[in-house]
């Protein structure tokens, strides 16, 4: 089957049986049929598996890729990424399984692409602005706003909202490429990635912020208060990484 015009959506799944919102993939799936979804199942010790399998068995638009153990959601993302660029899909990206950004703000991120030939990267901003639903507890905003100046200052490029968990991608070689190593980061890799995209591009112009018209902190989030702490640490880490010379 030919992807060509579609978008492939990679969606991390680690113990996430209890509450993934199956009907509300499926409804998507049924008023978007240029969608596709790829599971990715992070060696997880629940039902989700049964889960997944179930739900592909229903739709051929739902794939499913089984990860032996846990690898975190960096390399469920990466993998899942792997798999979409070998095939011809227009666009491909990675969502939340939580749906804390609903799927009815992907149009819009497609939306930004086809209208925009020189952008590579659509990632969501969750701003809290009259008009618009994003419910992000303080500690969560504060948090963000701060890691955002550090990014920004370490690495040169501005932008309000890193850690977005629904982003899409142009599909064409040099974008594939950011995928093709592991990242050295397990809860940051949203920095890492778009470090290795600016080695090549100017991220200014090659990448668009889309504040979201909603966004909501899902219970059972497998961020954790200490996982803020090791933040900075997953940042130096990048620096070393990419940017320290010999």
């Amino acid at each position: 089957m030919s992807l060509s015009n579609t978008t492939i959506l990679v969606i991390p799944c680690y113990n996430e049986a209890a509450r993934l919102e199956v009907n509300v993939f499926q409804e998507f799936l049924e008023t978007h049929p240029e969608v596709r979804y790829l599971f990715v199942n992070d060696g997880s010790t629940d039902d989700t598996g049964r889960v997944l399998d179930g739900l592909s068995d229903r739709s051929e638009y739902v794939q499913v890729l089984h990860l032996e153990t846990n690898s975190g959601k960096a390399e469920a993302v990466r993998r899942g990424m792997i798999e979409c660029f070998r095939t011809d899909c227009e666009y491909a990206g990675y969502w939340d399984a939580d749906l804390s950004t609903p799927l009815d703000e992907l149009p819009g991120f497609s939306s930004v692409l086809d209208e925009n030939g020189d952008v590579d990267i659509v990632t969501g901003a969750r701003i809290k602005m009259i008009g618009r639903q994003v419910e992000r507890s303080p500690f969560r905003h504060y948090a963000g706003r701060a890691f955002a100046t550090a990014v920004s200052m370490l690495f040169g490029f501005e932008m309000y909202d890193t850690q977005c968990g629904a982003k899409l991608f142009r599909a064409k070689p040099e974008i594939a490429r950011l995928f093709d190593i592991p990242f050295h980061t397990r809860w940051v890799f949203d920095v890492e990635l778009l470090v290795r995209f600016s080695q090549n591009h100017e991220v200014q112009q090659k990448l668009i912020e889309l504040p979201l018209r909603q966004w909501r902190d899902v219970m059972g989030s497998k961020m954790r208060p200490l996982d803020f702490l090791r933040a900075p640490l997953e940042l130096l880490r990048i620096h070393n990484a990419y940017t320290r010379r010999p």
